[in-house]
């Protein structure tokens, strides 16, 4: 069924800013912290927003993190060589897959969030999603192939054959719930673009007790009793459920509108999609790879450091799901505001995230710091593991607030649909400046893990300054008139709406 015949559902016109006069407080030249707001309530306003907002998604990456957490709960307690092979089995799945849906769905971030308020049918969303739907189904063939054969790859690069077998077994069960992590993962960013935070979240709340509950069940209890490979199973169920409970809640409760059911209209034009997901996925895999790296090189380094590594990424991740649901509200914020030609409303969003990434990045700091004793015990008893973790966890503390930088900066550049920008950033800092050194530093220099997560600190301090830097001279009057000028033709291309006079002869900003 084509968009054009969905033009009787929910319809706002969120066109007004096209009949306001230009404000001339903010000039095209404005850079992003010379300007000096006096509509001290609109802070208010997007401080509060942004808050209100960004605690379901924080709720729904840490709740997606206790997956992984949950393996390791598991597994940790039936040996070493149990918790390295699902540390390596997870991190081949974040290279492998989990990186790249992530890096391909932030051109929904862009697009549907800009469209949300930019468009007259609200159903444009829904092509959008559908295109994102049919670019992952494709990409998973050569994942669930590089997954099928992970135990013969990881030979090839000298991993110890207990650990590539005990790797590529974990990675078999869990490539049965792969095409729903992947599912999911586009149509939360369809929710969110629509100022739905919540649904994922509530599919998650559900949904993470039962997996925990699964994993010791099935890793344990009789009659299943699987041993290792009831975790992976045990995760592969989790997400077909809140995958389920992710469309229920669309379907009975809220973003059903924007859907418009399937259209022969997603298989064409995918170039302004693929546009964005390419370097997407750049932007995404050059971080996210960086990390998993460093799990390699620390598998190098023994059993004792590959299992300290993993509790450290595992640590690292939890508290990144702040500035990183941070991130995604910024994302929508600013393509929100972007969409409905508010410039000035975007360049405050920016202002907003950034002081929350400082705020919450100097509070994980302070959170490692005090933790370093004990945090090693929630996940393994073994105790060489624990002194490992706990030298390592002042270094943790040290680049919090750049990490936070760089996670809400990259919210706001997807929401803006510069993902090549940050994508150049971050090779240049990961892979021409920092992984470089940290080769010297852990393998000639003899540093260890010392080394690997001193390198890891100089590249998020270098791609924090870096976006930053960017961001500082955005010119957000013609970001927004482009952005309205993109939509509008885009809707006359998919649903043949007349022309608009109006558009975007003037933009608020």
């Amino acid at each position: 069924m084509g968009l054009s015949q969905h033009r009787h559902t929910k319809y706002t016109d969120d066109d007004t800013s096209s009949n306001s006069s230009v404000s001339l407080t903010l000039t095209e030249q404005s850079p992003l912290l010379s300007y000096k707001s006096t509509e001290n309530a609109s802070y208010k306003e997007e401080f509060q927003w942004m808050l209100v907002n960004s605690l379901p998604i924080i709720g729904t990456y840490l709740l997606q993190s206790s997956f992984q957490m949950a393996s390791i709960f598991t597994l940790g307690h039936l040996g070493p060589l149990e918790l390295g092979a699902s540390a390596l089995g997870s991190m081949f799945a974040t290279v492998s897959a989990w990186s790249i849906t992530y890096g391909t769905s932030t051109a929904l971030d862009t697009l549907c969030s800009q469209a949300w308020t930019g468009a007259r049918d609200k159903t444009l969303l829904g092509i959008h999603l559908q295109r994102a739907l049919l670019v992952l189904a494709i990409l998973f063939i050569p994942i669930s192939i590089t997954w099928w054969n992970a135990t013969r790859l990881l030979i090839f690069v000298n991993q110890d054959p207990d650990l590539a077998a005990l790797a590529g077994l974990f990675l078999r069960y869990l490539l049965i719930g792969a095409p729903a992590y992947i599912s999911f993962e586009a149509i939360k960013k369809f929710c969110q673009a629509q100022g739905i935070m919540e649904a994922s979240t509530y599919a998650l709340f559900v949904t993470s007790p039962i997996n925990l509950g699964l994993n010791y069940l099935f890793v344990y209890c009789r009659p299943f009793q699987l041993g290792f490979i009831g975790a992976p199973l045990a995760t592969s169920c989790s997400y077909w459920l809140m995958l389920c409970f992710l469309l229920i809640y669309i379907y009975y409760c809220r973003g059903y509108e924007a859907w418009g059911g399937w259209t022969r209209e997603c298989l064409r034009d995918w170039w302004p999609f693929l546009r964005l997901a390419i370097p997407g996925i750049l932007m995404v895999c050059t971080e996210w790879w960086a990390f998993e790296l460093a799990a390699l090189a620390a598998s190098y380094l023994g059993t004792i450091d590959l299992a300290a590594q993993s509790i450290l990424l595992t640590l690292v991740s939890a508290t990144y799901t702040i500035p990183f649901g941070i991130a995604v509200a910024a994302a929508n914020r600013v393509g929100n505001a972007l969409g409905e030609g508010h410039g000035q409303k975007a360049y405050r969003a920016s202002i907003v995230t950034l002081l929350y990434a400082v705020i919450f990045g100097a509070l994980n700091s302070l959170f490692f710091i005090v933790g370093r004793t004990w945090l090693g015990y929630l996940f393994t008893s073994d105790k060489p593991v624990i002194d490992a973790v706990a030298n390592i966890l002042p270094l943790l503390s040290l680049f919090q607030i750049a990490d936070g930088l760089c996670g809400v900066c990259g919210g706001v550049i997807r929401g803006l649909g510069r993902q090549n920008i940050a994508a150049c950033i971050n090779l240049f800092a990961y892979y021409l400046v920092a992984l470089p050194a940290g080769f010297l530093l852990t393998f000639r220099a003899t540093w260890g893990l010392q080394g690997i997560w001193s390198s890891l600190s100089l590249a998020l301090f270098l791609a924090a300054i870096g976006e930053c830097g960017f961001l500082f001279h955005i010119d957000w009057h013609r970001e927004a008139k482009n952005t309205r000028q993109r939509i509008r033709k885009e809707e006359q291309f998919y649903v043949h709406t007349e022309s608009d006079p109006d558009t975007d002869s003037t933009v608020e900003v």
